[in-house]
């Protein structure tokens, strides 16, 4: 069950996606999480000020549906996240947001790396998750912080640790604005598209060095570059640039 899994930052997305069948009180949460999504990317002030705002709430929803996820035994997990992948096809589709769709599909290729070494470690199995359902703790984001702080000595490897889930929270956050903008026609500034294309970007990269660091795979080969190289200076150039890049070479290279 777990490894049909690849790609858990699109969770929140997909419970979106099947709001009617959910319970009440989940559907609650998730109608909360897509109205205050709404309001960060609709407000005057940058995204990530509003978006770091939000990183709890979006962790509590995305443990709450993992849970419900495993329980449901009528869903095909499968099925479920093949799914995501047509509404990345819409997203291309759309000129305003190309560039931001082919760094969402970046970021999700190196989200599907970082599980298939996590599954391949032996530390997680279907069976073992299956078995142990029942049982699986509902975490919040503050008893995450406090954990790590407590339990960890080591306050670098804490905070990267904060940082790896912070990183693919910011993913998970762009996948659903950018789904948001597209289906609804929400009003939103070319400068924040451009934002929310900067920001998964950069969360991409930043988680896989991230687990990198952590020890969770290795990758093939080593890719270095520097915004400084970028061939053209003006935003929208430099995120194109960087979303061929993670496609061709960076992501291909785990």
């Amino acid at each position: 069950m777990l490894a049909t899994v690849k790609n858990y930052d699109v969770i929140c997305l997909q419970m979106r996606n099947y709001m009617p069948h959910l319970e009440s009180s989940l559907q609650k949460e998730i109608s909360k999480l897509l109205t205050e999504i709404k309001s960060v990317l609709t407000a005057s002030k940058k995204i990530k000020t509003g978006l770091d705002a939000l990183l709890p709430r979006i962790f509590n929803v995305r443990i709450k549906a993992i849970k419900w996820i495993i329980e449901e035994e009528r869903f095909d997990i499968s099925e479920m996240f093949e799914e995501v992948y047509p509404q990345m096809k819409a997203l291309q589709e759309n000129p305003r947001l190309e560039i931001l769709a082919e760094n969402i599909m970046f970021s999700l290729r190196c989200n599907k790396r970082v599980v298939d070494a996590l599954i391949g470690t032996g530390g997680f199995s279907a069976d073992s998750f299956a078995a142990n359902k029942a049982q699986l703790p509902i975490i919040t984001y503050g008893q995450l912080l406090a954990t790590l702080a407590y339990g960890i000595p080591n306050d670098e490897t804490a905070q990267k640790i904060i940082d790896w889930v912070n990183s693919s929270l910011y993913i998970e956050f762009v996948i659903l604005s950018a789904v948001i903008i597209n289906d609804e026609k929400l009003i939103v500034s070319d400068k924040s598209i451009n934002e929310l294309a900067f920001l998964v970007a950069d969360a991409a990269q930043e988680y896989s060095a991230l687990a990198t660091e952590l020890g969770i795979f290795k990758p093939r080969l080593h890719n270095h570059f520097s915004f400084e190289t970028l061939p053209d200076n003006t935003f929208v150039k430099e995120q194109k640039y960087l979303a061929d890049f993670g496609i061709t070479d960076f992501a291909n290279n785990f």
